[in-house]
């Protein structure tokens, strides 16, 4: 188990330069209403929508920023809107 874990570490930077985003032309749909998305409701859209681990949630203006560890260990960085 720990050689998984390490060779899962040592493989996280190399998948992470392959990593394919989604751009902000193609947001995410989110339920209609006022505000503002928290970091964690972010990254329960992302989630919801493509599956696998949350990594890290970033916000840059107004789109949050989630990169995911899909369970076929592929990286994945998806853009959500801030506004609901």
């Amino acid at each position: 188990m720990k050689y998984l874990l390490a060779c899962l570490l040592l493989a996280l930077p190399v998948t992470s330069a392959i990593a394919t985003p989604v751009h902000a032309a193609e947001p995410l749909q989110l339920a209609q209403g006022g505000g503002e998305l928290s970091k964690s409701e972010a990254a329960a859209v992302a989630q919801r929508k493509h599956g696998g681990k949350v990594l890290n949630v970033s916000r840059s203006g107004s789109v949050y920023r989630v990169k995911l560890l899909l369970d076929s260990g592929r990286v994945k960085i998806v853009t959500v809107p801030a506004s609901r």
